[in-house]
């Protein structure tokens, strides 16, 4: 998880600073957070506990049928979700060697997305 900050912030230095041209850079969130933590921290920010209800990959499958996906979607969906590459839970700091200060975390972005949360 990226806070869409840190995103800003990469670019905005990427744009006027010279040095970047032909780089690419992954970015990512300062931690790693399971499903699990950012419900909690989703829950901490809004002021009261909230639960998460993991469901069954055939209970995932059904409602991503009756939201309208199409096949391919939902096995994309299935690989995703099931097969997450190391990309996918490694912290790399490229958001602080960029911009020279601290990633913003999950929990200012749940801090400052209340109303998101709560609507």
């Amino acid at each position: 998880m990226i806070h869409e900050a840190n995103i800003g912030a990469v670019a905005a230095r990427v744009l006027i600073e010279d040095g970047h041209a032909g780089k690419t850079y992954t970015l990512t969130g300062p931690e790693v957070l399971t499903p699990h933590d950012m419900v909690r921290t989703i829950g901490a920010a809004i002021g009261r506990a909230i639960q998460l209800i993991e469901l069954t990959e055939a209970q995932a499958r059904e409602q991503w049928r009756a939201e309208g996906y199409p096949d391919d979607a939902i096995e994309f969906f299935v690989a995703v979700h099931g097969n997450t590459p190391p990309a996918g839970y490694t912290v790399v700091p490229t958001v602080r060697q960029v911009t020279a200060r601290p990633p913003r975390t999950f929990a200012q972005r749940a801090a400052e997305h209340v109303e998101d949360f709560c609507s």
